[in-house]
Formats: C-alpha cells, sequence, structure tokens
C-alpha cells in the first residue's frame, strides 16, 4: 500500500476507520438496495469479489459484529427498512431485521470462500 499515491492511501485510510454501523449500512445502500433479490445482491457482491475482497471482509466483519452487539432497540429494523429498502411488514422487529441481515451475511461469506 505505502506505493500507492497519497490520496489513494488517504482514502483507503477513511474506509478503513469508519464506525462498524456505517459499514454496514454501506454494505446494504451499496448491495442490497435497489436490487431485484438476492440474486442481484450475489452479482454485486461477486463482481466487487473479483477484484478485491478488502471492503468485503470489513463489512462481513462490521455485520457480524451488528447481529451480535448490544445496540440500541430498532437499530437492525433502521438498517433493513431504510438502508437496504426493504419493507419487515412480516415481522417488523429487530429479531426480523436480524434474519434478513443474517441471510446477507449468509450470501456475503459464499462470495467470499468462492473469491479464494
Amino acid at each position: 500500500m505505502s506505493q500507492l499515491p497519497e490520496p489513494l492511501r488517504a482514502s483507503i485510510a477513511e474506509r478503513d476507520a469508519r464506525p462498524p454501523i456505517q459499514k454496514v449500512r454501506d454494505l446494504l445502500r451499496a448491495y442490497v438496495l435497489d436490487t431485484d433479490g438476492f440474486h442481484e445482491t450475489r452479482a454485486g457482491m461477486a463482481d466487487t469479489a473479483r477484484y478485491s475482497t478488502r471492503s468485503l471482509r470489513q463489512e462481513l466483519e462490521a455485520l457480524e459484529w451488528a447481529l451480535e452487539a448490544d445496540l440500541p432497540p430498532g437499530t437492525l429494523l433502521h438498517l433493513v427498512e431504510d438502508d437496504a429498502n426493504r419493507g419487515m411488514d412480516d415481522d417488523p422487529t429487530d429479531a426480523g431485521a436480524a434474519v434478513f441481515l443474517r441471510q446477507v451475511a449468509v450470501i456475503l461469506r459464499e462470495v467470499l470462500d468462492s473469491a479464494r
């Protein structure tokens, strides 16, 4: 990384320094928002993994953190409904949102495993 131009190194450092919850938001906005199902989510992640898995690995770690952390009530639901733009009409709770987020995590793990 030391051979990269300074602006690029600074950008990478800034992305690395994002709080975990922001990494989850970024993941959902990049790969789930405006998609037509998990097949498009997987395809987008796979496209990224062909070039680099760095950000995807960080985002998976952040997603796993969010699923285990003691977050304020409504946080997971907010992530799914707002950042992923998925209605949780069947189970509008953090528990229902956690089911959705676990599915995203499974897809991301599979994509990363395939990229090895």
